[in-house]
């Protein structure tokens, strides 16, 4: 009798419109992703390249262009900084070397995206090498023909 109802059970719910899409969802094959990055992933690599760059060469007024008036960083201390904040605190980083690891992935939505990207940060602080992997999701703005960081959050990931 359980057999009966559960079987029962089984075909009254893919009797269902949303079971049966369900269903005949479950049978499409998986999407491949294309090797060949879309215009987006390569809009925003390169934004995210040049971000590196900007930090590398310890540009400021280079990285403030990238940075919304309301810029907020979320980082993996558990704490924030606006963009004031923010470019006090990279103008005391020493040497520090900034290399993209992956593909930036990107959401677009009209004149906002979403990206996130990995990169290794490496140099000297306080006289000891470090190394460190950082994930950082950033919602870009577009704004007078020019994209904006809006908000960062970044974590770091394991060695």
């Amino acid at each position: 009798m359980k057999a009966f109802l559960l079987t029962f059970s089984a075909l009254a719910l893919l009797t269902t419109p949303a079971a049966a899409q369900l269903a005949t969802t479950a049978k499409r094959p998986a999407v491949v992703a294309s090797s060949t990055p879309t215009a987006d992933e390569q809009l925003f690599t390169g934004l995210v390249e040049q971000l590196g760059t900007a930090i590398q060469k310890h540009d400021m007024a280079a990285m403030a262009g990238y940075m919304a008036p309301e810029y907020v960083h979320y980082n993996p201390s558990n704490s924030s900084g606006n963009r004031t904040e923010e470019l006090a605190y990279l103008d005391k980083w020493g040497p520090t070397t900034v290399k993209l690891v992956g593909p930036v992935k990107v959401n677009r939505y009209g004149n906002a995206a979403v990206t996130v990207s990995t990169s290794n940060f490496s140099g000297v602080e306080n006289g000891k090498a470090f190394s460190n992997t950082m994930q950082m999701m950033i919602a870009w703005v577009l704004r007078d023909g020019k994209w904006q960081m809006a908000v960062v959050q970044s974590k770091m990931l394991p060695a």
